[in-house]
């Protein structure tokens, strides 16, 4: 955050080659940027610091700087990057700041966790302001979090009027579920008086898998949906329509489907089974109830499946629902 100032990230070294290396040059892409480097020779296995201190400027949002270091072995130089997240200071804390939860004040009145996959825990930094005449910080006996979220103060002790970042953990793994959730987590904070804070939570769960090489595409299991896009056309809202789509599964290896979902309880759907054996099919039945509907509509059924190159299939449903 930009009132914080400088922040300094530190970079090390070391002399892998066959003779001693001198650092000559440090060069950053942006007057925002500075560093302070080793000077000294480093001899073969030593190891050397470069310090690399970035300003926060007014302009926010995510900022990449590139930092190129040559030395005598080497006059093109290597390239060292500096990421992160610029949080201006508003100018009006009440306006910016607009969504209260007791006196602590929020942009939003939920918190967007975004996709988070199974393979690590996502962390979202949520600026907020204390609007307090007191510092805060967080009540370490007050915790009342679902096992697959954590939450962390930063600073440990946000002083009066003035701003802090809530840094929150999600594990898609300890959740054990796919597909959009929307969560109210709750936790206290200490004041003068312990008191409670409720959030929304935004999420979206997505098994991870990792990358497949070609030579290994033709061995994964691989879902097979015939229809990913269903017209109705015009219907009555006075009257359901169903849809049949086969799945069915084209490789060597067991098809698991972890989870179905639609968007909306006017969908309904039913599969004999979750597992399809390799060269099998079934037959997914989609049903859509219109009523209380009027006008262009599109509707999705999201299938979740460890299929490695398509996890996540999303069939959408649309029509033009009339009285």
């Amino acid at each position: 955050m930009e009132e914080y100032g400088t922040v300094t990230a530190s970079f090390f070294v070391a002399n892998e080659g066959a003779g001693p290396i001198i650092i000559n040059e440090v060069e950053t892409d942006c007057g925002c940027t500075s560093v302070d480097f080793v000077t000294d020779t480093l001899d073969v296995n030593q190891v050397g610091k470069i310090e690399v201190s970035y300003q926060p400027t007014s302009f926010g949002g995510a900022f990449h700087k590139e930092i190129i270091v040559r030395n005598n072995r080497n006059s093109a130089g290597d390239t060292l990057s500096l990421e992160g997240f610029n949080i201006p200071f508003p100018e009006n804390a009440s306006n910016y700041y607009q969504f209260k939860v007791g006196d602590l004040g929020f942009r939003f009145s939920s918190v967007n966790m975004g996709e988070v996959f199974t393979n690590s825990p996502k962390v979202k930094y949520v600026d907020f302001y204390n609007f307090k005449d007191l510092p805060i910080t967080l009540d370490g006996g007050g915790f009342s979090l679902p096992e697959h979220i954590n939450i962390a103060l930063i600073p440990a002790i946000v002083p009066a009027k003035s701003r802090g970042l809530l840094a929150i953990s999600y594990d898609g793994l300890a959740k054990d579920d796919f597909g959009f959730f929307d969560e109210e987590i709750s936790f206290n904070i200490e004041a003068l008086n312990p008191e409670s804070v409720n959030l929304r939570l935004l999420t979206t769960i997505h098994e991870y898998f990792a990358p497949v090489p070609v030579s290994q595409i033709n061995e994964v299991p691989r879902l097979g949906v015939a229809q990913v896009e269903v017209d109705f056309g015009s219907i009555p809202a006075d009257k359901e329509v169903l849809k049949t789509i086969t799945l069915s599964n084209s490789s060597k290896q067991e098809v698991n489907i972890r989870k179905i979902v639609s968007n909306c309880d006017c969908m309904s759907f039913s599969v004999p089974k979750y597992t399809l054996s390799p060269g099998e099919s079934m037959d997914l039945s989609l049903t859509f109830d219109p009523s209380g509907r009027l006008g262009i509509d599109h509707k999705m059924v999201t299938i979740f499946s460890n299929d490695p190159l398509n996890p996540t299939r999303t069939i959408v449903l649309k029509s033009k629902i009339k009285p």
